[in-house]
């Protein structure tokens, strides 16, 4: 399986990636259904989805932090 940075670097180009991507997701989405309205599941579902779309096109991939870099800050925010 590929790890989801290359996935998501992948699905900005190829829309079969991002299908991937959205069946990668697919469990959580459809658990969390099961705690709403019937009558909502249908749009809250999509919705879900599109922001998941969303996501995937606007993050940006060059300011994931190293190792050091996230050590660091988490120390920071402990202190």
């Amino acid at each position: 399986m590929t790890d989801m940075y290359t996935m998501v670097k992948r699905a900005k180009a190829d829309p079969e990636v991002l299908n991937e991507l959205i069946q990668l997701f697919e469990p959580k989405v459809n658990k969390l259904m099961k705690r709403t309205n019937p009558n909502d599941m249908a749009d809250l579902s999509q919705e879900l989805k599109i922001m998941l779309i969303q996501s995937a096109y606007q993050y940006d991939l060059n300011s994931v932090p190293g190792f050091w870099e996230f050590k660091d800050k988490y120390k920071r925010e402990e202190s």
